[in-house]
Formats: structure tokens, C-alpha cells, sequence
């Protein structure tokens, strides 16, 4: 696991803000940043490869490309930045995508800036200071939405309210795609959650839950009929994985475990 990694730290700036403390630690491998709870990382770089998915769960928040292969999606909004790992990604294999980065806290933005490699430009990197749950309800329309807000475990608590996800999928484009990273607090809140998104898009998200790991990401289209069958996923997967470091065949898998597949339509309520 990445925490067994981070060993010889050297704290290199301690924060202090509304939303609480924020500490960036490195050694000789990683820089990383974390709030309160130090075991809980909420981004980390590799120094020799910044552009690298170190943590686990993002490597399964780009296995959006398992839905669109061979189309690349022009523009994609993230909410929440951490140390921008995602737009470090997106930026070094999706150079022409346009990149909209929205950030609550201004301190969280600075540091991204300062040790974590990312330059606003206005032209492929734009960051706006602002509340996720009030600037969807007006941005334009977006080819991919990344939802990554986890603090010290917690979801906000938007999420738990259906205008937020009717916002969300009010932003998507008609071939797009929206990645959610959560950690449920319990099964019941997950369940409520997964019900809601059906509600709102027409169909339940592929869940897959990262070994080891509390995190579960969610992938939601915007049109449920552009999920393949599983067949056609673990042939992507072969094919990406030939040419990426990321681990696509091993998230089909999880695919495969974690979600209902059959002779009917992915999703149904059919057994």
C-alpha cells in the first residue's frame, strides 16, 4: 500500500483554514498532502513522474476510457483539486483537453500551485474558487465531470441531496461521463445514494470498489445504453492496457465482481 511508502517524511508547510489544517509532507520518493487525519492522503506526487496516479482509486477514476475509447472527451470539469494528481494525468495524455478545476478553498488552490506542479492558464487549465454544489448550476456543458471531495473520509453533504445530481447531469454533454469518488460512511447511505443516481440518469452506475481500500468509484453516463457488455469491456481492456500503465484489465475485473451482468440488460431489475 502507498501509506507504507511514505515513511522518513519531512513536513514541508502546516496550513491552517476554515476548513480545518492542511500539511504537506515529502521524502525522497513522493509529496504528498493530507488534513487532519495524516493517514488519509489526499493527493500524492511522485517526484521522478508527476504525472503518475499514485493513489489507488484514481487509477479507477480514468477507467472512463473504457467507455469512450476511441473518441477523446474536449472538456472536462473537476470537482475538487487536492494537489491536482487527476489534472496532472489529464494533462500529460489528454494535452488538448480543456480543464476546468474547481476549489472552495482558496489555501488548498495555493498550495496545488506552489508544490504540486499546477499552472492555471486560461487556455487548458482554468481553476475557479468556488462551491462545487452552487457553481454547477450555472457552468457550461462538459464532455466529463470528476467528482473527488472526500475530506478525512467524509463526504459533503450535498451529495446526499438529488438536486445536486440533477445538476450534475444537467452539465454532461449527450456522450458524457461522469466519475465519482466516494467512501461511504455505511451501506445504507451507499444504497441511498446508488438510488438516487438511477433516478437521475436512468440507469445504476458501474460501482467498483478498490481492493484494500475504502473507496468505491462510480461510473455514470449520461446515457445508460452506451454500457457495453462485459465481453466488449474486457476486450478494451485488453487493448488499452497494451499501450497505458494503468491497470484496466484488473479494473474489469473488479467490474465483473461488483456489478450485476446477464444475458439481460445491465442494470435491470431482472435476475
Amino acid at each position: 500500500m502507498i501509506i507504507d511508502q511514505l515513511s522518513n517524511a519531512q513536513l514541508l508547510i502546516k496550513q491552517q483554514t476554515a476548513a480545518g489544517t492542511i500539511k504537506v509532507f515529502e521524502n525522497s520518493l513522493f509529496r504528498w498532502l493530507c488534513l487532519e487525519d495524516e493517514q488519509a492522503i489526499q493527493s500524492c506526487m511522485s517526484k521522478s513522474k508527476p504525472a503518475k496516479l499514485i493513489l489507488p482509486y484514481q487509477k479507477f477514476m480514468m477507467m472512463w476510457q473504457l467507455l469512450s475509447p476511441d473518441s477523446v472527451p474536449m472538456k472536462a470539469c473537476l470537482l475538487g483539486l487536492g494537489g491536482g494528481d487527476l489534472i496532472r494525468y489529464l494533462q500529460q495524455h489528454f494535452p488538448k483537453m480543456k480543464l476546468l478545476a474547481v476549489e472552495k478553498e482558496p489555501q488548498m488552490a495555493k498550495l496545488a500551485t506552489e508544490y504540486f506542479q499546477i499552472k492555471p492558464d486560461q487556455k487548458h487549465l482554468t481553476l475557479e474558487m468556488a462551491d462545487a454544489e452552487e457553481f454547477i448550476k450555472k457552468t457550461a456543458k462538459h464532455d466529463l465531470l470528476f467528482i473527488d471531495i472526500v475530506a478525512n473520509n467524509v463526504l459533503p453533504d450535498f451529495l446526499s441531496e438529488i438536486s445536486f445530481w440533477r445538476d450534475c447531469h444537467s452539465l454532461l454533454n449527450q456522450n458524457g461521463i461522469m466519475v465519482v469518488n466516494v467512501i461511504p460512511s455505511s451501506e445504507n447511505e451507499f444504497l441511498t445514494l446508488l438510488q438516487m443516481l438511477r433516478e437521475t440518469f436512468g440507469h445504476l452506475p458501474l460501482c467498483m470498489g478498490v481492493p484494500d481500500h475504502k473507496n468505491i468509484v462510480l461510473l455514470v453516463p449520461l446515457a445508460g445504453e452506451s454500457i457495453p457488455s462485459l465481453d466488449e469491456l474486457k476486450r478494451r481492456s485488453v487493448e488499452l492496457q497494451k499501450r497505458s500503465e494503468l491497470p484496466y484489465v484488473q479494473c474489469v475485473e473488479v467490474l465483473e465482481r461488483d456489478n450485476k451482468w446477464g444475458s439481460n440488460k445491465w442494470g435491470s431489475d431482472s435476475n
